[in-house]
């Protein structure tokens, strides 16, 4: 193979970048590094006569006799600097082309021979990398593989061969865009033969090496780490609706609120709710569809298709006034029950076809009799307040039940006080 060859299919491959780049760019983005590093050759390099058939004339044999004057020669570590160029695609992939340039020595030999050569060595790269999310979207480790065309030069000869590496590393951000890049790497390849005018080097091309330094990426990785199907910004593993319409404002958890009901759009039956109104859990200002606002429906359960009154009761339905409370034989209304009524009065107004029965209750405190006479004065003090408020005394009917009707245990204080109540039950005109 000629010696340019390596080059040349390099250069081909790398040719094919930019088109697999632009197929990949809705998905993905650019990003360039550049950084250094070190190496540790793996074997020992050796020396022969040009004139040599075999290793038996290798000129400076390695040797455990220390206190001969020929040494084996030693590969030093060489330093490195890197640059590369890459497209991150699919959130967790990246394909990367890059170079290497690296300088070490070769010493060692003799007294009389001594040998101390600078070993220049040069390598284009394509590489394919897993990234993974395990923490955070800010720490991300990577494993990857790759191949390579490497040029090794020695005192004015050169090698070209190829090489396989494989490596992991971990890319920390500093930035949304800027990545500080820690890696190692492992290359197997044949020996490198470099022959000078008098000797023929043989140069072990396998080993480790390390490499730091800053990504910039043309995209955010804090972001791109973390899948978002629905692209709204939030990440699909914290994103509690994960189908929202793109373009809709989310909150902290990926969801939408189109209508600013305070109900996410998923649960919101009424997606449509005008802006500022009261509603239900389902987002809806009229929960049993009567006609009536939640706000002032004070029957939210009416039956579908009923005939409601302007508070959305229906005939059927009484209409607690359980703030209206009695002291033990009282009779007076409070300020808060006249201010109920009031409210009363204003329903009763604009529904005229329908009659209020006002219902007397008492605790069991006294005998049968008194409780109901005392039931009875509680409803008709209420029905004197409604009709000095506008209601035609026409549409009130007094009902009385003493203490057949609690609704609290009569044997606590509390269950007592509960039950000397007025309620009211809206009944349909005849």
């Amino acid at each position: 193979m000629q010696k340019s060859s390596y080059w040349q299919g390099l250069a081909l491959f790398a040719s094919f970048l930019p088109f697999v780049c632009d197929a990949g760019e809705a998905n993905g983005h650019y990003y360039l590094k550049a950084g250094l590093g070190g190496s540790w050759p793996s074997g020992t390099a050796e020396a022969y006569a040009n004139d040599a058939s075999d290793s038996s004339s290798v000129l400076f044999p390695p040797s455990p006799n220390t206190n001969t004057n020929t040494d084996p020669l030693d590969q030093s570590r060489g330093d490195n600097y890197h640059i590369a160029a890459g497209l991150s695609f699919a959130d967790d992939w990246r394909l990367e082309a890059g170079y290497v340039s690296e300088r070490g020595r070769l010493r060692g030999g003799s007294a009389a021979e001594p040998i101390n050569m600078e070993l220049a060595q040069h390598a284009l790269s394509v590489s394919l990398w897993r990234d993974f999310s395990l923490m955070t979207p800010r720490f991300r480790p990577y494993l990857g593989a790759g191949l390579g065309g490497l040029q090794s030069r020695l005192a004015g000869a050169s090698h070209q061969q190829w090489t396989l590496f494989t490596g992991a590393g971990v890319g920390l951000a500093l930035t949304p865009q800027w990545q500080l890049d820690m890696s190692y790497q492992y290359a197997i390849g044949e020996d490198a033969q470099l022959k000078t005018a008098e000797t023929r080097f043989t140069i072990p091309q396998g080993g480790g090496r390390w490499q730091m330094g800053l990504r910039y990426h043309f995209a955010s990785t804090t972001g791109r780490a973390l899948r978002d199907s629905d692209a709204d910004g939030i990440a699909d593993e914290q994103d509690r609706c994960p189908e929202t319409l793109r373009s809709a404002v989310v909150d902290f958890y990926g969801c939408a609120d189109s209508d600013g009901d305070g109900i996410i759009d998923p649960l919101d039956r009424c997606p449509n709710t005008p802006a500022e109104n009261e509603v239900d859990s389902n987002g809806c200002m009229d929960s049993d569809n009567d006609g009536v606002k939640n706000s002032v429906d004070q029957c939210s359960n009416s039956a579908p298709g009923e005939r409601v009154l302007r508070n959305g009761c229906a005939a059927r339905q009484s209409v607690g006034l359980e703030s209206i409370r009695f002291g033990l034989g009282e009779t007076e209304l409070n300020a808060d029950a006249k201010a109920r009524l009031t409210a009363v009065t204003a329903v009763m107004l604009a529904s005229p076809q329908y009659r209020l029965a006002i219902q007397g209750h008492s605790d069991d405190s006294g005998d049968a009799e008194a409780n109901y006479r005392l039931s009875r004065a509680r409803a008709r003090a209420v029905g004197r307040a409604l009709v000095s408020l506008g209601v035609i005394a026409e549409r009130i009917e007094i009902q009385a039940f003493g203490a057949n009707m609690p609704v609290a245990d009569n044997s606590t204080s509390e269950g007592r006080a509960l039950n000397r109540r007025v309620s009211l039950k809206v009944i349909r005109s005849k």
